[in-house]
């Protein structure tokens, strides 16, 4: 089998995820990461065994030719990285969310039409085996027409204000915000579920607004209300200043409704006068992480993916 050769753009969430799963998986080889500082991202490389670093991704691209560009960067580098890969002619997986506004999503969607390469945001809490389960269900009518989605979270990010220091999460000019961070994640959950939406009102609020020494100007909290074509509503409520994690995500059908956790390897089946029924995990969605791994990797057992729709489909 032909190795798809990847570079990460990234030293942060591209080290510890993003190069770990190329890594692991025998369809890919790693051959360059790229961050802002050099002599770090050389360390990062030789823990990796990864032969070549860089401080300069454009630099990369040129020497590199790699065939898979991971962007995994700050929202604000996102634009740039992504044109400049798909320039180069490389396809792009990108993390989210996908940039700092629409007319650069825009932007960066026509440039990979344009070259003809394939380009995708990286959305991987997909294939929680309990999410997967419960989209196969209703899918097949299971719990009737799905009328409400709701998803709740709890992340104590910044609970206190030593809790993590001033970062670029925390600032709005180069893309922070819980919104964004993991409000996109859940979108795409009810997306895939519920549909596309018809109209939405959302509010974002900062509850712990210090990060250390320095103001916060991103959101740490968010709640949003969605309505789509199809008749069905959900509420998304977040809150990163929370002195706990916790996370529920619940589908509610005219006969029935779905609940997991935080987890995503738990699912439960909830119906009128009845307990909650805990559901078994088909063997197909069924997951094999080993100790230690992030939640972020996801490696599959099953021979099946994940039920697929248009929006999980590269764009």
């Amino acid at each position: 089998m032909k190795r798809i050769r990847v570079a990460v753009l990234g030293t942060s969430f591209g080290r510890t995820v993003q190069s770990v799963a190329f890594q692991r998986h025998p369809g890919f080889e790693l051959v360059a990461i790229a961050g802002h500082d050099l002599e770090k991202t050389r360390g990062i490389a030789a823990q990796l065994g990864v032969a070549a670093a860089y401080d300069d991704w454009r630099e990369l691209l040129r020497r590199e030719s790699p065939e898979l560009v991971s962007v995994a960067t700050p929202v604000f580098l996102h634009h740039d990285m992504f044109v400049g890969a798909v320039a180069a002619g490389a396809h792009v997986l990108c993390e989210k969310p996908t940039a700092m506004n629409r007319w650069q999503a825009i932007a960066m969607r026509d440039a990979a039409l344009a070259a003809r390469r394939v380009a995708g945001i990286n959305h991987e809490f997909r294939f929680f085996p309990a999410r997967v389960t419960a989209l196969a269900m209703v899918r097949r009518g299971e719990i009737g027409r799905p009328r409400r989605g709701e998803i709740l979270g709890r992340y104590p990010i910044w609970a206190r204000p030593e809790s993590r220091p001033m970062s670029w999460l925390a600032d709005a000019s180069r893309g922070g915000g819980i919104l964004g961070a993991l409000g996109s994640h859940h979108t795409d959950c009810l997306r895939t579920f519920l549909g596309e939406p018809a109209s939405v009102l959302a509010s974002v609020r900062t509850d712990q607004p210090r990060r250390g020494h320095d103001t916060a100007t991103a959101d740490d909290g968010c709640t949003i209300h969605y309505e789509f074509a199809g008749g069905a509503t959900a509420l998304i409520e977040l809150s990163a200043a929370a002195p706990y994690r916790w996370e529920r995500f619940e589908i509610h059908g005219e006969e029935a409704s779905l609940r997991w956790d935080e987890t995503g390897y738990r699912l439960w089946r909830l119906e009128v006068g009845k307990e909650p029924a805990e559901l078994a995990i088909p063997p197909d969605f069924a997951l094999a992480p080993r100790e230690g791994d992030p939640p972020s990797w996801f490696p599959r057992t099953g021979r099946n993916a994940p039920p697929r729709t248009r929006r999980s489909r590269s764009r």
